[in-house]
């Protein structure tokens, strides 16, 4: 069970560093971007008010109009496009214009979204191309309705959404929102509305990551014993096991003092005796298997069962890292794996 837990841990903890990475990297993105450069405000050119005088004898009062224009109206205002009265009408499903003369539903053609369009955008660049669409969208996302996108030919590949209904400026979008709004979307893991900070996705991970944490938290008292701690008694007197250490090609031995209770894996380590690895005596790769002769050697266990075959288990064959030194040992090791002997008067690990 323990081994399964700790492949899971791993695995999962691959995947969620992954996702930790980008999304380190995307709010370093999102916070390095120039704000009015993202929101198109910095090539917006100030609009000039005027003052008007309207012949207000010559107008529809708001309760003469068409019943159906002011259906589902919150509000009403008199505003003036094009030198001409309208009333601005903002409803639930969007704003729209009605002619103040008449009560007529008044639209924005495509030359006036051109015009309005370029009267807006104070940058460098030309009008390229004009085309129709439909709200919401991924880069109208807040907004509802058929609008006009009107491109220009400026560095920073500004779009001007207007409106059909209403003639007004929805969004202004350009190529560093474009940039922000992509890893704005990795940052929130709403890949495809950019927008829901509280969306499965993130629910998920959190949850993962809480799981992460507290497995983590089993497997580290999982992965230490009282004899650990050894350190934390400076008074206490510590018996010492006698380990032989044979090569197995040159015949080599050598004779080391370990400390009783010690990891076998971890106390060669301290004596430069450095048995191949992969998951640093983490139980995993079974890379420090070693053949042991003792009086009593002890039975493999679970996790050797998976990693030693029965054969080689039946003539002696050992984990190193899942071993603890009890009593007199020897080990027979692979080339190059036994050093000369050096520092003989170091003190046990």
């Amino acid at each position: 069970m323990m081994t399964f837990l700790k492949k899971l841990h791993k695995w999962v903890g691959l995947l969620i560093g992954i996702q930790v990475l980008l999304w380190v990297l995307s709010g370093l993105m999102v916070s390095i971007l120039n704000p009015e450069k993202v929101s198109g405000d910095q090539w917006a050119r100030q609009a000039e008010h005027q003052s008007h005088t309207l012949a207000h004898g010559t107008l529809l009062e708001p309760e003469e109009m068409p019943v159906e224009q002011l259906d589902g109206a919150l509000s009403i205002s008199l505003d003036l496009e094009a030198m001409t009265p309208v009333y601005r009408i903002r409803r639930e499903a969007g704003t729209i214009l009605v002619d103040a003369y008449d009560g007529s539903r008044i639209e924005t053609t495509r030359q006036e979204a051109e015009d309005l369009a370029r009267e807006d955008f104070s940058g460098e660049g030309d009008i390229i191309s004009v085309s129709p669409g439909t709200a919401p969208d991924l880069e109208t996302r807040n907004s509802s309705g058929g609008y006009w996108r009107v491109n220009f030919s400026d560095r920073a590949n500004t779009s001007t959404y207007i409106s059909v209904a209403s003639g007004e400026i929805l969004e202004r979008r350009n190529s560093y929102w474009r940039v922000f709004d992509f890893f704005w979307s990795l940052h929130i893991m709403d890949y495809s509305g950019h927008e829901d900070i509280n969306n499965a996705l993130v629910i998920s991970v959190a949850l993962i990551a809480i799981w992460l944490g507290l497995s983590g938290f089993v497997l580290l008292f999982g992965s230490f014993n009282r004899h650990d701690f050894h350190f934390l008694n400076f008074l206490a007197k510590h018996e010492l096991v006698t380990v032989t250490l044979i090569d197995s090609q040159t015949a080599t031995t050598r004779q080391l003092k370990l400390r009783k209770y010690s990891n076998l894996f971890n106390s060669l380590a301290g004596y430069d005796v450095n048995l191949p690895s992969i998951c640093g005596g983490g139980g995993e790769c079974g890379k420090c298997r070693v053949k042991m002769e003792a009086s009593d050697l002890p039975a493999a266990s679970v996790i050797e069962l998976g990693l030693i075959p029965k054969r080689l288990r039946e003539q002696g064959f050992r984990l190193a890292c899942q071993h603890e030194l009890r009593n007199t040992l020897t080990l027979y090791l692979t080339g190059d794996t036994l050093v000369p002997e050096k520092n003989t008067g170091k003190s046990p690990a």
